[in-house]
């Protein structure tokens, strides 16, 4: 999900997201020190092609990597986590990766932000690419659904790749390549949003809304806005899932069944009941939604293609 993910009460994962880059202190000549906002520079990319396996971990795409030479790891493959990687704090430790500052973090609502430290990790690797100087935070993966998990790798590692999530064959690759045009078939266009989140148009029914791809939502397939559920073809009564929370709130879930099929572009999803509210102001699509399924995102080009795995 966006931001600050559900993490909760059976709950899929939270994905802090710095709020604000680490700060360091400027001297001004005659007078008191001023505080400059410094951003990160992006990690620096060698190698050209992962293609390794994926595990599910209560439905999410999992790899392992190395982190400064050591593992391998496992993390969790989130394209609804913006930037590039979060760490346990029990992997940090383990590390012993050395705090460079600290960032606030907070989610979609605008409540309150929390703190977290910022750490430096020389390199992490995985398949044949190796990432370095990259810059992570902390987070806390919740409940024992992701135990074993040792982080999330964020959507900001592939923006320069064609990435492939293949479900149905387990298989994460990541190389050069594109996709073709979307013309109406499989292939749909993105928007990109800040943090580098991907919004693209699902059709429930008649209609088109606009949804986050976050295959880090292992909660429900398809969650959202509260607002939208009126509008949608829905049959039964709602019914309550839970509990999720964020950084700043508590927020019970509901769910109610559809009463249509649910496309990208000419690809139908398994998806037959739909969860709100969503954290954010769009829906939000999950790895429950694409359990059969092959996700190829060309980020360089603004194209997303969801096909069924040919296994």
């Amino acid at each position: 999900m966006r931001a600050f993910k559900f993490a909760v009460c059976g709950a899929s994962l939270a994905a802090l997201v710095p709020a604000a880059a680490q700060e360091a202190p400027q001297p001004q000549a005659g007078g008191p020190r001023m505080i400059r906002r410094m951003a990160a520079p992006p990690p620096q990319m060698t190698g050209e092609r992962a293609d390794v396996p994926v595990e599910l971990v209560a439905g999410m795409p999992t790899i392992t990597a190395m982190v400064n030479g050591r593992g391998p790891y496992r993390f969790g493959v989130d394209t609804g986590a913006s930037g590039y990687l979060r760490v346990t704090p029990a992997l940090a430790e383990a590390i012993g990766l050395r705090q460079t500052g600290e960032a606030r973090a907070g989610d979609p609502s605008g409540g309150a932000t929390v703190a977290v430290p910022i750490y430096a990790v020389d390199s992490l690797a995985f398949g044949g690419l190796t990432y370095s100087g990259v810059s992570t935070t902390a987070i806390n993966l919740p409940g024992t659904r992701l135990a074993g998990v040792d982080g999330i790798i964020g959507i900001g590692f592939f923006q320069n790749l064609l990435l492939t999530i293949d479900y149905g064959r387990l298989r994460l690759t990541a190389g050069p390549g594109a996709l073709p045009a979307a013309d109406g078939g499989d292939v749909v266009a993105f928007t990109p949003e800040r943090g580098g989140l991907i919004t693209f148009p699902l059709a429930i029914g008649d209609g088109v809304h606009q949804v986050h791809l976050d295959t880090g939502n292992s909660r429900y397939p398809l969650f959202m806005p509260a607002a939208a559920i009126a509008g949608l073809p829905t049959r039964g009564a709602p019914r309550d899932i839970g509990r999720a929370r964020t950084v700043s709130q508590e927020i019970a879930l509901q769910a109610i069944g559809l009463a249509a099929p649910v496309r990208v572009g000419t690809t139908a999803l398994p998806i037959t009941d739909v969860g709100y509210p969503a954290i954010a102001s769009v829906g939000n699509i999950g790895s429950l939604a694409l359990r059969t399924m092959a996700v190829t995102v060309d980020y360089p080009n603004r194209r997303l293609r969801i096909v069924p795995s040919a296994r």
